[in-house]
């Protein structure tokens, strides 16, 4: 490893004072203005330089430290994450360092740089917090590690470690989050509810004992008569259903909200939504269209999510404009069964009728829900006070873009689309109620 040597604030202070007596000796004739003889005895210059030299040579025989960097293969994007630090050494004596780690610009950090007392004979541990902004793959550089020369008269400076590459994919935090309430039957913390409809149109589940509140229609009279006792037919919903993820990665999605694109939010809610979907036994797939044409051909089973994870996880999305008629007839190539899509995008006004046709021609063989992101400041200044002309003039604005988006909104409806407005925040919660919601209905 190579190491920089770099001279403390008291060492160039010491040259500093004697580069400025050599000056005025040359100078000044030896003498102030106010009379005040200045010599420069040349034993005190190389006795400094002696003690700088002696102190560089004692710091490079100083041992090499060893930094071990742990932490997961996969980190979500805008989660927090423990990285931990492993020091090695073989110092004989309390050294203090500082450790900044490689860590690259797109990533948040938190206690950072680091400020270890290393042990003699001991190995210490460490750890810090990171945060990464954006999906793909993350590569973490060597580590930085700065200590102070055992006369104090040198700061030394190297890189040590290996380089760690891992993936950041969209938040599967989330999904696990949900695994464990859904366990519980406490998805509704999370604000997703699952409303049970029992009757046509749903799967046979089981024979369970008759429940105060089950429908009459659900009492199994032959069962009934062998047992001596009430016995009611348990249904879950359909399985073996067709769900197609539709993600729009044009320029529009690109608006943010807050530290992540509408992109973002749109991956982490199609991930959580998709998980969803896999866990009621229904077949998945997701198709990206925009900048990036991706197709996942249709997944089944929960341990699948991986699948659609390492597809997605690289995707972005980039300036060009998204073409939903072109999308609409790709993927009726790509899903002949009828499925229900799931379409989110961020589209403006200009945009209806190019939307609408596109919808159209999905419903000819699917079920549609289109999924439309509202950036987060109209809200906001829809409820801002107006106090001056400017406030009005941006509140008649406002209200005039909101109500094109209602009419929008009236117009997919019309034509039988599943439609919801909602900010990206709202965006993964909203989605998989309306799922849920037509898989209790029976219409899919």
């Amino acid at each position: 490893m190579r190491r920089i040597w770099i001279p403390s604030s008291a060492l160039i202070k010491t040259f500093a004072l004697f580069a400025a007596l050599v000056f005025i000796n040359a100078f000044s004739g030896h003498y102030f203005n106010w009379g005040i003889a200045v010599y420069l005895p040349p034993t005190v210059l190389i006795v400094v330089v002696a003690i700088a030299l002696l102190d560089f040579l004692l710091s490079r025989r100083l041992p090499p430290i060893e930094v071990i960097r742990e932490l997961p293969g996969n980190l979500a994007v805008d989660k927090w994450t423990e990285v931990k630090l492993r020091i090695r050494h073989q110092f004989t004596e309390p050294v203090t360092i500082s450790i900044f780690d490689g860590v690259p610009n797109n990533v948040n950090y938190g206690q950072l740089p680091l400020q270890i007392e290393l042990q003699p004979n001991q190995i210490s541990n460490s750890h810090y917090l990171l945060r990464p902004l954006v999906r793909g793959s993350l590569q973490l550089n060597k580590t930085h590690i700065q200590f102070k020369s055992p006369l104090g008269l040198w700061s030394v400076r190297y890189w040590t470690g290996e380089t760690s590459k891992v993936k950041v994919f969209p938040d599967f935090v989330a999904i696990a989050n949900y695994a464990i309430l859904a366990t519980e039957n406490h998805t509704s913390q999370m604000g997703i509810k699952k409303k049970q409809r029992r009757g046509a149109g749903m799967e046979f589940h089981q024979l369970r004992e008759y429940r105060q509140g089950d429908s009459l229609r659900q009492l199994d009279w032959k069962a009934t008569s062998r047992r001596q006792k009430l016995i009611a037919r348990d249904y879950q919903d359909e399985r073996d259903q067709q769900v197609v993820l539709m993600v729009d990665s044009g320029r529009r999605m690109r608006a943010k909200d807050d530290e992540l694109s509408h992109f973002d939010h749109a991956l982490n809610s199609m991930l959580l939504v998709s998980y969803i979907a896999l866990r009621q036994g229904d077949n998945v797939s997701l198709m990206s269209f925009g900048n990036s044409h991706r197709w996942i051909p249709p997944q089944k089973g929960v341990e699948r999510v991986k699948v659609l994870l390492n597809g997605i996880y690289d995707l972005h999305a980039n300036q060009s404009t998204a073409d939903y008629i072109t999308a609409a007839e790709k993927l009726a190539v790509l899903q002949p069964k009828r499925s229900l899509v799931i379409l989110v995008t961020n589209s403006r006004d200009e945009d209806n009728s190019e939307l609408l046709i596109a919808v159209n021609l999905l419903k000819k063989r699917h079920l549609v829900m289109v999924a439309n992101i509202r950036e987060q400041i109209l809200d906001q200044l829809n409820d801002t006070p107006v106090r001056t002309f400017d406030d009005s003039l941006n509140y008649a604005g406002v209200r005039r873009f909101l109500h094109e988006r209602r009419e929008s909104h009236r117009k997919l409806t019309a034509v039988g689309v599943y439609a919801i407005d909602c900010t990206a925040n709202e965006l993964a919660v909203r989605v998989a109620n309306a799922y849920l919601e037509i898989k209790s209905a029976g219409v899919l």
